[in-house]
């Protein structure tokens, strides 16, 4: 059933149109197509389709007969499909057929499909029971199996196959009979006795669907709704009970969302006290919505003369024959045909609708046909048409008439409204000479797509004709011709227009209202075009031929155009005119002997542009200086639009090379210009050269640059500014020369300090005097910000800070002033860097004091400031720490070179020297304290003591403070902690590192007692430790951090002394 269902909906989905019924009230849609026929070739291919996605293995099918008990198929927790009978143990059944062998049995078949799905075959089942002979629930494939029938009867208030519920889908298939009673108030499938029916798929087979008394064929029970409900094939009947709907509600039920998308459907009324549908709601209040039909041979009967065929139960829907797809026929109670409603197809052949019943002969003669599938309507093979043939059709539907005849239209054709027009001649017998035409008339065509029409039949030497009378064209969007087009032709599209033949005239009259690209040739000695054209396009425009014009031409183009003739030594000289405006090039060529003639030309866009004469040559003509003759006595002319450039000319003017009048002031890209200086002040001004302004990179030659008068260049693309220079004689003028740290002497003059006024060109002597300090020296010159910059040095040098100049120098005096300072170097020893000491004093030859400037290379001498000794009792120096510039550690991460290393000739003496290196110095006193008297274990422990290293006293120095049995001992962290543990702990004792150990150490000194509370550490495993530490904790001497000791992090000394004397204070 599977390849069924496929091939069905692969033909559903080809359908595009439906049809819509309308109600003024409620508003109602419906639609119908044709009958969707499965064919052993769908069925074929559907097969391997299905071997290829391994639909096609399935578990064996296990049968069970019903006379046995009455039988339960759900799904299970696992997801698999069981069957229960009677009460027996439920089996595991996928594939599962139910028979009763063709004998009746009351016995009842329940499904529960649940959202997995259950799948169940009938196979020749006869059911007559007193509640529902099959129920199903949730989702529900139910196949009819074979060519047997399958009967199925339903005591009252129950439908044939009931729906139980609205969650799920049951969905009818098969190849097989099945006969469906309602008991009375119930559905032949469908609802019960006052319950709605939702979600039926019928796929296939022959159903016969009976309903109750007031129930549904298919659809609702007794006032109950019938909804959801869908047919895709087979042969369906539909026969409900009295005041329901053959398929929708039952008696005051609702019929919703009905489809019919194909089969062999019969459904009829249920007659009764008033109106109800065939299709629909049933009777007094049912309402029929949302009916569609849309494929399927749909037979519809009343019951009485009140009754409608389609509708809400109260009135007849409207149906509009256009989108209808598929047949609807209407029967009487009597039985007797009442009408019959068909597809239109919205076409007209010579005033003929073509319909679903007439398509394959539309005019009944056996020539015409069209093809649904295509959308196209076509000859049939061998025919044409002989007369006058008018056709309009929708937007959608495409002409394509193929006649291998004498003609294609024996007569006029006339299009309106189509989409695509296709005409072709084949060969054809052309002994007569109006065989040789393709539409023995005239062509009038309307249309939205795309033009053909060819004559590829008929003798060359008679031409082939596409049309007799003309050819108009409008709304297209491309037209293409191959074929002599007689009398007048007219096109107005959207797209492309290209006419060719390739023997005779292309066409005459030519008129393009509106196109993009427009193509006319000839391949004989004929015309392309004859009685002239008018062109009217925005793309492009070329025609061609061996004599491509006869007759006057007009042609007004967006781009380009090319008029070619290939051949015409066998005509006189064109007499017509050739009018083109264009926006972009246009090229005129004749091949043979004779002169283009009269051309007008307009640049459309109203550019500038040059042409040319010569196809030969590149030489051009600028249309400004020489316009274009109205006669071309040439056999060339190309036309192309170019950009021009400004010329711009600074105390001078300009002339493009031709231009007599001298009015232009811009020129093409290759143009000669011509540029004269004009000299405003001849008698004292003298001309100094070109300067170019712009553009950058346009450069003149040195004799260019020097002709003032009448000097030519090339017009390069882009705007050129020249600008001719004059210049005056400038007074000579004294200027200052100014000199910090030395002397001037102008010529052989006495010398002079600070500024002196000398005249351009005059010799200067520069002397630098002594140096105000003993230990510095001259270096250079330095050249102030305001000076001259281009100082003309005859003798010594100027230096620089990095080069040594000469203490004298001598120059040539420039146009503007000179402003220099001598410049005095310090020696290395005098240099200097700064000494910074902690806890200590610095003493150099600049200065004493913990900060203090000491020139690089002397000995500089630090002392480490004592402790007051009543104070700090014990206090011991230990040695200087030296401290390296920070960019020393980061320059140097593995360690200060030797040759940069500071070197203290004692760093273990309070008082010691070193050299002055280059770099800044630091130093740290650090001083240490001696084992002093015992402390007096009443002083209290400062709390906050002991928590890390810090200095106490402001006068320097690096000391630390811990707390040993309430008394404070001073002096370097390391040495006096080790002191304090040593004489703190039991003799012989390793200062314990680790948390884990100090509380050994602890615990052990203690005595190893035993803890209140159970060891809780989850890091410590060893069982020691775990009750050392958790009598620490409990003791308040040491702390943890949850349910973590860290028995390995690191304990510092002071930290050591401190749990100590938590553990045992002092007495």
């Amino acid at each position: 059933m599977k390849r069924n269902i496929l091939a069905r909906r692969a033909a559903s989905a080809a359908l595009a149109a439906c049809m819509m019924f309308s109600l003024s009230a409620p508003a109602l849609a419906a639609s119908t197509d044709a009958l969707l026929q499965q064919s052993t070739a769908a069925k074929s291919a559907v097969s391997v389709l299905d071997e290829e996605n391994g639909m096609m293995e399935e578990e064996p099918a296990y049968q069970m007969n019903l006379k046995n008990g009455s039988i339960r198929v759900y799904i299970g927790e696992d997801g698999k499909q069981y069957a229960k009978q009677g009460n027996n143990e439920a089996q595991q059944r996928g594939n599962l057929w139910i028979t009763t062998d063709g004998s009746p049995t009351n016995k009842t078949l329940t499904i529960e499909g649940g959202t997995t799905g259950a799948k169940v075959t009938l196979s020749n089942v006869n059911i007559d029971a007193s509640g529902a002979a099959v129920s199903v629930s949730g989702n529900v494939e139910l196949i009819i199996a074979g060519t047997n029938t399958n009967t199925l009867r339903s005591g009252p208030k129950h439908a044939g196959v009931e729906k139980a519920d609205d969650n799920g889908t049951l969905t009818i298939s098969g190849f097989g009979t099945l006969n469906a009673y309602g008991g009375e108030s119930g559905a032949g499938i469908g609802g019960a006795w006052h319950k709605n029916a939702s979600n039926i798929v019928i796929e296939g087979g022959t159903i016969e669907a009976n309903g109750g008394n007031w129930g549904a064929g298919i659809g609702g029970g007794h006032g109950a709704a019938g909804q959801n409900i869908t047919i895709r094939d087979g042969n369906v009947t539909a026969k409900p009970g009295g005041e329901a709907a053959g398929i929708g509600g039952g008696y005051l039920g609702d019929g919703k969302n009905i489809t019919i998308e194909g089969g062999t459907v019969y459904s009829r009324s249920g007659g009764g006290s008033g109106p109800v549908a065939a299709i629909g709601g049933g009777r007094e209040t049912g309402k029929g919505e949302n009916i569609q039909i849309t494929g399927g041979n749909v037979t519809l009967k009343t019951v009485d003369d009140d009754d409608i065929y389609i509708g809400n139960g109260q009135q007849e829907a409207e149906i509009d024959p256009s989108k209808l797809l598929g047949t609807i026929t209407k029967l009487d109670k009597d039985g007797n045909q009442v009408g019959e409603i068909v597809q239109d197809f919205k076409i007209k052949i010579n005033d003929t609708p073509v319909t679903r019943k007439n398509y394959t002969d539309i005019l009944g003669n056996g020539t015409l046909y069209y093809d649904i599938e295509e959308k196209t309507l076509k000859l049939k093979e061998g025919q044409f048409i002989n007369g006058a043939l008018t056709i309009t059709a929708p937007e959608d539907v495409s002409i394509d008439l193929e006649a291998n005849a004498r003609h294609v239209v024996n007569g006029n054709l006339t299009v309106t409204g189509a989409k695509d027009v296709k005409v072709t001649k084949l060969k054809g017998d052309d002994a007569a000479e109006e065989a040789i035409v393709a539409i023995n008339g005239k062509a009038e065509i309307s249309c939205s797509g795309d033009v053909i029409l060819k004559n590829l039949g008929g003798s060359s030497y008679r031409g082939r004709n596409l049309t007799r009378d003309g050819l108009t064209v409008n709304g297209a969007n491309n037209v293409t011709t191959e074929g002599s087009i007689g009398d007048q032709t007219i096109i107005d599209c959207t797209g492309d227009i290209e006419l060719g033949n390739k023997w005779g005239t292309t066409a005459s009259k030519l008129t393009v209202n509106s196109a993009d690209n427009v193509k006319v040739t000839s391949g004989s000695v004929n015309w392309s075009i004859e009685n002239g054209a008018n062109i009217t396009c925005s793309g492009t425009v070329e025609i061609k031929g061996e004599t491509p014009i006869k007759g006057d031409v007009t042609i007004d183009a967006g781009k380009d155009v090319s008029l070619e003739y290939e051949e015409d030594e066998a005509y006189e000289d064109n007499q017509n005119v050739i009018n083109i405006t264009a926006a972009g090039k246009v090229e005129l060529n004749r091949n043979g002997t004779r002169n283009l003639g009269k051309v007008i030309f307009a640049q459309k866009k109203g550019q500038p542009y040059v042409y040319f004469t010569d196809k030969s040559s590149e030489e051009y003509k600028d249309y400004r200086i020489t316009p274009i003759p109205k006669t071309i006595e040439s056999k060339y002319l190309r036309i192309e639009p170019r950009e021009t450039y400004s010329i711009t000319v600074a105390n001078g003017t300009a002339q493009v090379v031709g231009d007599t009048d001298g009015k232009l002031t811009t020129a093409f890209e290759g143009e000669t210009v011509t540029v004269s200086g004009k000299n405003r002040n001849p008698d004292v001004a003298t001309f100094g050269g070109w300067k170019v302004v712009s553009p950058e990179g346009f450069e003149l030659t040195e004799e260019q640059k020097n002709t003032e008068k009448n000097m030519t260049f090339t017009m390069p693309a882009s705007p050129v500014e020249l600008k001719a220079s004059y210049s005056f004689p400038a007074p000579v003028l004294d200027m200052q020369v100014t000199v910090k740290g030395g002397t001037i002497r102008v010529g052989e003059g006495e010398s002079q300090t600070g500024t002196v006024f000398v005249q351009p060109g005059q010799t200067v002597t520069i002397e630098a005097d002594e140096p105000a300090k003993e230990n510095e020296s001259f270096h250079h010159w330095k050249v102030e910000k305001d000076s001259s910059k281009n100082i003309g040095i005859i003798e010594g040098s100027l230096g620089s800070e990095t080069k040594k100049g000469t203490e004298k120098i001598v120059f040539t005096m420039p146009q503007d002033g000179v402003k220099l300072t001598a410049v005095y170097s310090i020696p290395a020893s005098v240099l200097r860097s700064t000494v910074t000491v902690t806890g200590g004093t610095a003493k150099s030859t600049l200065g004493e004091s913990s900060d203090i400037p000491a020139e690089i290379g002397t000995t500089v001498e630090i002392t480490a400031t004592p402790y007051d000794a009543e104070k700090y009792p014990g206090m011991e120096f230990v040695e200087w720490e030296i401290k390296y510039p920070d960019s020393f550690y980061q320059n140097f991460p593995d360690g200060i070179p030797e040759n940069l290393q500071l070197k203290l000739d004692n760093a273990k003496s309070a008082t010691t020297t070193f050299e002055m290196p280059v770099y800044p110095v630091k130093l740290i006193a650090h001083w240490s304290a001696s084992p002093v008297a015992k402390p007096d274990p009443d002083e209290p422990i400062d709390e906050d003591f002991g928590v890390e290293p810090a200095p106490m006293d402001t006068t320097g120095g690096t000391i630390a403070a811990v707390a040993v049995g309430g008394a404070a001992i001073w002096g370097g962290y390391e040495i006096a902690t080790r002191v304090i543990l040593h004489s703190l702990l039991p003799e012989g004792t390793v200062i314990p590192a680790s948390r884990g150990q100090l509380a050994l150490l602890v615990w052990n000194t203690a005595g190893r007692p035993e803890p209140a509370g159970a060891p809780a550490f989850a890091d410590v495993t060893d069982p020691d430790m775990a009750k050392a530490a958790q009598w620490c904790t409990e003791q308040g001497a040491m702390a943890a951090k949850g349910d973590r000791f860290e028995p390995e992090g690191w304990t510092p000394k002071f930290k050591v002394i401190e749990v100590w004397n938590k553990a045992f204070p002092a007495a």
